[in-house]
């Protein structure tokens, strides 16, 4: 004679209490794909150029932020080797020390440091002509520079716990193996050119390159966390920051129309920072 199994409310609460719990640990995972000059860093790197005035075209050097306002401006245009200083690697690491000995960061650097803490999977997408390795390079003067110990702390923890594989390993490998895993996308760059098939960028329209390069780094972003969690993961957002209002308005549309069509399982959110602030915009999953 089988034995009847009585369950009391209390212990059904209970049960369902644990229930409740587990699903609510079910991963959130969070990328982050973050523009460079003056999104994170307020970089003095200047682009030739020349400008109308009375007495004809003159040769100005102008910053990234007054470049976004006049690139479309007819009153300005670029002169011969425009963007030498962002393709040399002294010029931008020279330039990335003085940034950071003034403390000259950014609207998302706070946003931006915070993602390299918690160890979240991020891309850098900027209009630089540079190799991926001089962005991967200004990513350890940065650290080096801002981080305190028990943010260091933090930061080689989290890793551990992201890439269990590590443990053992030191503080060192365990940084270096994560910030070699994120994406560097310079895509005005003959390697980025070279990469995706296309013909050498022009960094005075870097729309259509910043496009390929999220698109690429979604990709690999929801094809790594169906690996690592086994497609479980309860929510899944990507967030795109730049300060470039050309930028920001044709990537929006971009999501909208192919990223949350081709990936409708994850929260888009854009960090406009144009205006020196940060304008947070939520494109929700369509699903």
């Amino acid at each position: 004679m089988s034995q009847q199994i009585i369950i009391t409310q209390k212990q059904l609460n209970i049960i369902s209490g644990l229930l409740k719990e587990e699903e609510s640990i079910s991963p959130n995972i969070r990328a982050y794909s973050f523009d460079w000059d003056d999104n994170i860093i307020n970089m003095p790197t200047t682009i030739k150029m020349l400008k109308k005035t009375d007495s004809g075209w003159e040769k100005v050097d102008i910053g990234t932020s007054e470049f976004s306002r006049v690139r479309d401006d007819e009153n300005y245009d670029l002169d011969e080797g425009a963007f030498d200083n962002f393709i040399s690697e002294e010029s931008f690491l020279n330039d990335l020390q003085l940034a950071l000995n003034n403390s000259s960061f950014a609207p998302s650097f706070e946003k931006f440091k915070e993602a390299l803490i918690y160890a979240n999977p991020i891309s850098i997408i900027t209009a630089r002509g540079h190799n991926p390795e001089v962005l991967r390079k200004g990513m350890d003067l940065v650290i080096s520079h801002t981080f305190n110990e028990d943010e260091l702390s933090k930061m080689i923890d989290n890793i551990q716990q992201e890439i269990p594989e590590l443990e053992g390993e030191t503080p060192e490998i365990i940084l270096k193996t994560y910030l070699d895993s994120n994406e560097y996308h310079p895509v005005t760059s003959a390697s980025f050119a070279h990469k995706f098939g296309l013909e050498a960028g022009s960094a005075a329209n870097p729309e259509e390159n910043k496009k390929i390069a999220l698109r690429d780094y979604v990709t690999k972003i929801v094809t790594k966390a169906k690996e690592m969690v086994n497609t479980n993961y309860s929510k899944l957002s990507i967030g795109f920051s730049d300060d470039d209002l050309g930028n920001v308005n044709a990537i929006i549309p971009f999501i909208e129309e192919v990223l949350q069509a081709e990936f409708p399982e994850v929260d888009f959110v854009v960090y406009d920072t144009s205006d020196g602030g940060m304008n947070k915009i939520v494109l929700k999953q369509m699903n």
